[in-house]
Formats: C-alpha cells, structure tokens, sequence
C-alpha cells in the first residue's frame, strides 16, 4: 500500500484573512449589544424619570389643594376674629347701627365669597381624586 501524504499545512495569508475577518466580526457584534444595551437603559430611565415626573406632579396638585384648605381655614379664623372685633365695638360703642349694617355686609360678602372659593375647591378636589393617570 502506497503512503499517502498530507500536504504541507503552514500559515498562509488566506487563513490569517480569516481569523482577522472574524475576529471584526465578533467584535462588530459585541459593539452592536453594548450600544442596543445602552439606548434600552437610557429609554427605561427615560420612563422612569416621565413617571416620577407624573407622580410629581399629583403630589404638587395635592399640596396646592392643601395649601388652597389651610388659606380657606384662615381666612375663616381671621375673618370670624374681625367680625368678633366689630361686634364688640358696636355693643361697647353704644349701638351704632351704621357700623353694624356695614359688618353685616361686609359678612355677607365674604361668605359669598368664601362659597365661590369653597366651590372651586371642591371641583378640584373632585379632578384630583379622578382625573391623571393612575399611580
């Protein structure tokens, strides 16, 4: 039987061809996962942050309607104290009936004033409770 020969296998310019060539190749798809990895992070911090800002805002919305009560709460007190005030006036003053007529309307005044701010209170009361988004 005759002996067969391998050829002669060395490094050829073809094969170190192909191994650069692959070497990119891996390279190209490992660059191609770090950037889609990279915009995926930037767009879930986007919503992230767009959801805080939502959450932000209710929570701004909530504060403006507390502080809109804490207002309403003293006008109230400072109004009912001036009332006191002139009432007072008018029993130690010797009934002046002009000054009483004016507090009187001054009171009637302020309470149509306090149903309108009442009023829009409770409407955004009523669109903060069922309006936006959910949390």
């Amino acid at each position: 039987m005759p002996e067969a020969k391998l050829p002669d296998v060395g490094i050829t310019f073809d094969s170190i061809l192909y191994v650069v060539a692959l070497i990119v190749a891996v390279a190209g798809v490992l660059v191609a996962l770090v950037k889609g990895w990279e915009a995926w992070k930037k767009i879930s911090v986007r919503d992230r942050v767009k959801s805080l800002e939502g959450r932000m805002t209710k929570v701004e919305a909530r504060l403006k309607v507390g502080d809109m009560r804490f207002d309403l709460q003293n006008d109230d007190m400072g109004h009912l104290l001036n009332t006191q005030q002139a009432l007072l006036l008018h029993f130690i003053t010797g009934n002046n009936n002009d000054k009483l007529r004016t507090q009187l309307t001054e009171l009637g005044n302020y309470m149509t004033e306090r149903a309108t701010k009442i009023q829009r209170y409770a409407q955004e009361q009523h669109e903060l409770m069922n309006g936006g988004e959910d949390e």
